[in-house]
């Protein structure tokens, strides 16, 4: 991918696409205990995509149209609940199986299941309210 100085507003927007891109290319939520990431992507990262950091906390895959194709949050565990408290007890929840050292993998379209529903819509917001509060770009003029 062409490297490219991307705009707060062109985050923003790309962080709006991600309900419907992961409507759209079902993906799944992987929490690796033993890297302590949790991924919101396709179960198999797609090709030709690159990491773009858009807080200290989460970065988005990209394709070179820039649009996002999944969902990488760093220290998940350590760092992120600890910023965002309300997913400690719900992450326990829906992965409640995963001992550690292990990775879990849900599937948000388990409609069943109401706690995923929750997550999904929570941690959607969550990506959203970080990338207008928190970018590390700065507005360019």
């Amino acid at each position: 991918m062409e490297r490219m100085n991307i705009t707060k507003e062109k985050i923003i927007d790309i962080v709006k696409q991600i309900p419907t891109a992961a409507e759209k290319e079902k993906w799944v939520f992987t929490l690796d205990n033993d890297e302590n990431v949790l991924f919101y992507a396709p179960a198999t990262t797609p090709d030709k995509t690159e990491l773009f950091q858009v807080t200290d906390e989460y970065a988005l895959y990209l394709d070179n149209k820039f649009n996002p194709r999944g969902v990488m949050i760093e220290y998940y565990g350590i760092n992120f609940i600890k910023h965002h408290p309300e997913f400690g007890k719900i992450t326990k929840k829906i992965f409640k199986k995963v001992k550690k050292k292990k990775i879990g993998i849900v599937n948000p379209r388990n409609r069943k299941n109401s706690e995923i529903t929750i997550f999904k819509s929570l941690l959607e917001k969550t990506l959203l309210s970080d990338a207008v509060q928190e970018p590390l770009v700065s507005l360019s003029k």
